[in-house]
């Protein structure tokens, strides 16, 4: 007999105790704010005592990309990661539900004279920028400022897909799956301004080998392929959590000049690199627990 594919059901018995979960969150985006960051920290710290596949992905991580950090040192970045980590689930919370009356103040912009000046080229702008903790908060703050899109990978979970789905259009503009180019193309042909997730691994179909952190590692080509395509212009960006967890700044740097070049090795590279500043300026707050160097050159052995 053919198989039948089952219907996704969200509201199953099988996910009450995640909406139960989420109904919790919701209950700790009304307490004060310092309290909900206290929360989130001490869940992140909780979850690090246990030897899950996150934490050995994080450690596997921090030994490629600082071995020059003692395991002590090593071990102690981890866990204020893993304390990051906890605040930017408290974070995403927040930016799927509060008002804008609730996060007002909390941020500040550096840089937005870039974005204007690319706007005025009527071609797009594409942001790349790594994976902080506090990338949902970042995210609902930009788009009171811009027309904003996010291009994102569908979870392969559909229950979590859903969640996403769910709570982030609700404050995105446009939010555009990976594989639907088309979206993206008449995004930057309206000229609005895309977080394009670059720090991910692709493969080895559309990406080349390119240092990061000094580790060759598959660095996706469709960047410098969307920029030739379109025009549009590439502006890093980087954003952090304040030291006191109680704010968030954004950094716009100068768009990349003479990009993207006829060499895809030496844009990947030149990418990586800008995303590798970023991140050393506040390592504890990268999301270190995604493998980024699963793909491995012929013949190297694997990392993870």
């Amino acid at each position: 007999m053919r198989d039948i594919k089952k219907k996704f059901t969200p509201f199953s018995p099988l996910y009450w105790p995640a909406w139960l979960g989420f109904g919790l969150l919701w209950l700790i985006t009304r307490l004060p704010l310092r309290l909900q960051m206290a929360i989130g920290s001490s869940m992140g710290k909780f979850l690090y005592l246990f030897p899950t596949k996150l934490k050995h992905t994080t450690l596997i991580n921090l030994q490629l990309c600082f071995p020059h950090l003692s395991t002590k040192e090593r071990n102690l970045l981890a866990k204020k990661n893993f304390a990051s980590l906890g605040i930017g689930l408290i974070e995403a919370a927040m930016a799927w539900w509060l008002p804008d009356d609730k996060i007002n103040g909390l941020y500040k912009i550096y840089g937005l004279d870039y974005a204007e000046k690319a706007f005025e080229k009527g071609k797009g702008i594409i942001l790349i920028g790594p994976h902080f903790t506090c990338l949902e908060m970042v995210g609902r703050l930009i788009r009171k400022h811009y027309t904003f899109g996010v291009m994102y990978r569908p979870h392969k979970k559909a229950f979590i897909s859903y969640i996403h789905e769910r709570f982030r259009k609700k404050h995105y503009v446009h939010y555009i799956a990976r594989h639907r180019v088309r979206d993206l193309l008449n995004a930057l042909k309206n000229n609005m301004a895309i977080w394009y997730a670059y720090d991910i691994d692709g493969g080895t179909k559309h990406s080349v080998f390119a240092p990061f952190f000094g580790v060759p590692s598959a660095s996706l080509t469709s960047a410098s392929r969307i920029a030739h395509l379109t025009g549009a212009v590439v502006i890093p960006i980087s954003f952090y959590r304040r030291d006191n967890n109680l704010g968030y700044d954004v950094m716009l740097s100068p768009p990349l000049e003479n990009f993207p070049s006829d060499d895809p090795i030496l844009d990947a590279t030149r990418l990586n690199a800008i995303l590798e500043e970023g991140i050393r300026n506040k390592p504890e707050q990268y999301v270190w627990q995604y493998k980024r160097f699963k793909t491995r050159p012929e013949g190297e052995k694997r990392f993870y």
